[in-house]
């Protein structure tokens, strides 16, 4: 059992981690949204820039319940806004520490966001995006998710977005090795550190709805 301190105050202990994933494993658009990932990321291994895998990860969100709407999507893909999606990518790419030393890395972020348009559904579509593409700095981020990290009061707060990264990202670090070793025992599909933590919390906030209760 391991015992994730969260922004809200409480503690998130994390239980039967194998089953909840197993159990996601079952969802067909989880499942390939997974298997983008690993695809993702051996493309990037082997060289392929950033433009191109922004590009891939765009329409794989939908995998995964992404509220975006095709025409914002191309909106996305489309210069400026495309611009704007690969500086964020860099920014989340950087880590805490870079992020620690920028005092101004979260409101460049509010910006960014702001800036891809005015939809309430905006860090949620991001997220799906990002996480596709930066799986130890970003996890998904509907509502619910939000909620169960921040607290009810603060889940739609301007840098609800930035404040869940900064604890997503260094949550990972310092539970890396127990991660892995969750990980490592998942045979669905290969996740990393932080895809283990995303799905947990997925599970927990809102997927263990779908699912038969878990001991």
């Amino acid at each position: 059992m391991v015992p994730i301190a969260l922004p809200s105050g409480t503690t998130w202990h994390l239980r039967a981690e194998g089953k909840k994933l197993s159990y996601r494993a079952q969802l067909p658009g989880a499942r390939v949204y997974d298997l983008v990932g690993r695809g993702l990321r051996t493309a990037q291994s082997r060289g392929v820039g950033a433009v191109d895998r922004l590009m891939f990860a765009l329409p794989a969100s939908w995998l995964v319940n992404s509220p975006a709407v095709s025409k914002v999507l191309r909106r996305w893909a489309l210069p400026p806004h495309d611009e704007t999606c690969l500086a964020l990518l860099e920014v989340l790419e950087g880590g805490p520490d870079a992020w620690a030393e920028d005092a101004g890395t979260a409101e460049s972020v509010r910006l960014a966001l702001a800036s891809l348009g005015d939809e309430p559904y905006v860090v949620e579509a991001v997220s799906k995006v990002m996480a596709l593409l930066v799986p130890d700095a970003v996890p998904l981020m509907p509502a619910p998710a939000r909620a169960f990290v921040l607290g009810e009061a603060d889940k739609d707060h301007p840098d609800a977005f930035m404040r869940i990264v900064e604890w997503f990202a260094r949550t990972v670090i310092e539970q890396r090795a127990a991660l892995e070793a969750i990980a490592r025992d998942h045979t669905e599909v290969q996740l990393t550190a932080g895809g283990v933590l995303d799905r947990l919390l997925w599970f927990d906030s809102e997927g263990h709805r779908h699912f038969p209760a878990v001991e």
